[in-house]
């Protein structure tokens, strides 16, 4: 029940949105990708298939379990709790309630052009560089 307290509950993506959030993700070989709350792995297992090491943190362990068994490196983490210093990417499907207190996190600790990737839902004041709008995806760059 912890989902529905600090994140959002499982909704998976669908295929042609993780692919067009792949695709606009603009993910090069050695990239750094981390999926904060990450599901089933969907989005980690192709981020590996163009070449990057790519880390789920998801707080649901059958999902955890779930995304392991399908060769994703998912670890069982609040990715609220998580570093995610040296990212090169970060996919988010997140409430929209809380992606204001999330573009403070990643406004703090990403580095400066980190690209995030979000299902659905904007940062409010943010500039969005690329978008799928018949899928719903969303780039920004910190």
């Amino acid at each position: 029940m912890e989902q529905f307290i600090t994140g959002a509950p499982f909704v998976p993506t669908k295929n042609a949105a993780a692919e067009a959030m792949i695709r606009l993700a603009g993910i090069t070989k050695g990239d750094m990708v981390y999926d904060l709350g990450s599901g089933d792995g969907k989005l980690l297992l192709l981020a590996a298939k163009k070449g990057a090491r790519a880390i789920g943190y998801e707080i649901n362990p059958l999902l955890v379990l779930l995304s392991n068994l399908r060769g994703a490196r998912t670890r069982w983490k609040n990715f609220w709790n998580a570093d995610i210093h040296d990212a090169d990417v970060i996919f988010i499907y997140l409430l929209p309630w809380k992606m204001e207190r999330l573009a403070s996190k990643l406004k703090t600790e990403c580095k400066k052009g980190t690209v995030i990737v979000s299902n659905s839902f904007i940062f409010p004041g943010w500039k969005i560089i690329r978008q799928d709008v018949a899928h719903h995806v969303y780039v920004f760059r910190v």
